[in-house]
């Protein structure tokens, strides 16, 4: 967006959609979310910003700062769950309802899970320990990245419209 907005509005966007996209998570159950920060001396900045936008009060055990809905970690060590699940942050579609839905039956080892955005970009994909070798790949109903201008527009007329412009205007 930086060539159609400038680079001081774009960052308001694309900070406003990474709060609706980590809002839309809360509440997953069992479930750590882990903030992957380019670049990686960015880790310190980004929690700063974020981590009082989520939640008021934190408890910090090592890496992983857990508050009421939320377990996140913003560690780049491998840590072996059984399931893994990586998901695009510039997607606000990716609601705690629509993983739990597209990550039914992953713990049972039988499938991996992909979710591409009409321009064919992965947005989201999941697999169980011991899934890789299996055959079965589930494509899920796409969903839609904010990349561009054209993005943004379209995603402030949809249904998450007025929580981005909220999240926009607390950037301001």
């Amino acid at each position: 967006m930086i060539p159609e907005c400038g680079e001081i509005e774009a960052a308001r966007r694309y900070r406003s959609v990474v709060l609706t996209t980590l809002r839309q998570m809360r509440g997953l159950s069992e479930t750590r979310l882990r903030i992957v920060c380019r670049p990686d001396d960015a880790v310190e900045a980004i929690r700063f910003w974020l981590l009082p936008k989520l939640a008021e009060r934190w408890h910090m055990d090592g890496a992983v700062f857990r508050s009421d809905g939320w377990e996140l970690d913003f560690g780049d060590e491998a840590v072996e769950h059984r399931v893994q699940a990586a998901g695009e942050v510039l997607c606000p579609f990716l609601g705690a309802r629509w993983l739990h839905a597209a990550m039914l039956g992953l713990e049972r080892g039988e499938h991996r899970v992909i979710a591409r955005d009409p321009e064919d970009r992965t947005c989201f994909r999941a697999h169980a320990q011991g899934a890789e070798d299996h055959p079965e790949l589930r494509d899920l109903p796409g969903l839609h990245l904010i990349h561009r201008e054209r993005d943004w527009a379209a995603a402030l007329q949809g249904p998450l419209g007025a929580v981005l412009k909220k999240h926009w205007e607390e950037e301001a």
